[in-house]
């Protein structure tokens, strides 16, 4: 099977790995270079932490979450066999802690309402410390006495990922790099492959393909900060909860902590503002006295496609596909999605959900006409010159996740 990938992100790689699994013969194009990223993937934290997103994720962003928890180790040995120098990507489930500072107990209080609403409060998931606990986890966070521990939250490097995948992608798939593709490029592009799997970004914000009728992406802004601290050790991810924003602390290699990350309404990437460096900085010097030594190693934009609803789309038009609307979740929900896309490459329909072909018969009720075969192709082998654009159940799905 010949696949074509537009988009490098996280969403991207995970696809174009899985199918190099399989022996397909996949060409990824990508608007910048794979070497030099400024993406959303690059400038992250790489958290894959369904517990820490309960309180105000959507219901559907969470299942993928756990998915994609269960999914991610066997994952990442796969592309250590496919990395040509077979490196070790950094991954580790020791949970996050979550905490406030004195002044700010009502908002955790709140914060602890709204994760008793997904998660119960006796849950074996969640853990409630007070000092002396929360102190034999982590003796630095010595200014703060009462915590949450999120028992199966996860991270990643998602640089170490991002170099490795590079490098198996360089090795095993055709790459062509500052490619930028516009929604008509894509559609042409897909005559020339058995699928294409647009994975854009922040890419597509703009860009409307009347084949495929998702909802109009936003883009949503946000800036981290990444220090070094040879004196700090931490072993886990920290949230802090303010009463305007989450703050999070995520250890990386090298006593290098990544610290985010705002949250603005806004397709701009321009540099960091003063504001959003005094809210990190500070927070993060309130969190440890030896942290105001911390060297500064970078200051990072990036912009996250999201779609109204804040939660992942696919949409699928003959051998078109359309994922999209990660937003500031692609890690957490990355392999859980590249699952489902797997499943309509290989002609499951159990990956496209109940509602979407109900959404699809009532609209042949409506037009009084009968409802086709739900699979009229049982090989699911596009015709790459199939430039029919008339709409029916067996050829455009909108899933919505």
């Amino acid at each position: 099977m010949r696949v074509a990938i537009v988009g490098a992100g996280v969403l991207g790689r995970i696809c174009a790995l899985r199918l190099i699994a399989e022996q397909h013969q996949v060409s990824l194009f990508e608007r910048g270079s794979l070497h030099q990223l400024s993406n959303a993937a690059f400038m992250s934290a790489g958290m894959i932490a369904p517990l820490g997103e309960s309180p105000h994720a959507p219901a559907k962003v969470l299942q993928l979450g756990w998915q994609s928890l269960a999914t991610w180790p066997a994952l990442l040995a796969q592309l250590q066999q496919q990395d040509p120098l077979h490196a070790d990507v950094l991954f580790q489930q020791r949970g996050t802690l979550v905490i406030a500072f004195p002044a700010d107990r009502t908002s955790f209080s709140q914060w602890q309402q709204d994760l008793g609403a997904t998660i119960p409060e006796d849950s074996e998931q969640v853990a409630w410390l007070d000092r002396n606990a929360l102190l034999t986890m982590e003796p630095v966070l010595e200014r703060f006495d009462r915590a949450a521990w999120l028992k199966a939250d996860a991270q990643l490097c998602n640089r170490e990922f991002l170099q490795a995948s590079t490098r198996a992608l360089l090795a095993h798939a055709q790459v062509d790099c500052d490619t930028a593709l516009g929604t008509a490029d894509i559609a042409q592009l897909a005559s020339r492959f058995d699928w294409l799997i647009d994975c854009r970004g922040s890419g597509a914000i703009g860009q409307s393909d009347s084949q495929l009728p998702t909802p109009s992406l936003r883009g949503v802004r946000g800036e981290i900060l990444r220090v070094r601290c040879p004196a700090l050790s931490l072993t886990r991810p920290i949230r802090v909860i303010h009463p305007r924003y989450v703050f999070y602390l995520v250890p990386k290699r090298h006593h290098e902590i990544v610290v985010g990350a705002t949250e603005i309404e806004s397709s701009s990437d321009h540099p960091m503002t003063l504001r959003s460096a005094l809210e990190l900085m500070s927070t993060l010097y309130a969190v440890h006295p030896a942290l105001a030594e911390a060297e500064i190693l970078e200051t990072g934009v990036a912009v996250r496609a999201a779609y109204p609803d804040n939660g992942p789309h696919l949409a699928r038009y003959q051998n078109r596909i359309v994922a999209n609307g990660l937003y500031r979740h692609g890690w957490l929900m990355g392999p859980a999605l590249a699952n489902a896309i797997m499943k309509i490459l290989h002609g499951d329909r159990s990956a496209e959900p109940t509602a979407i072909q109900d959404q699809l018969n009532n609209k042949n009720r409506n037009n009084n006409t009968p409802n086709p075969n739900p699979n009229p192709n049982p090989n699911n082998t596009p015709n790459p010159n199939n430039n029919d654009t008339e709409t029916t159940a067996g050829d455009n799905h909108v899933l919505h996740y």
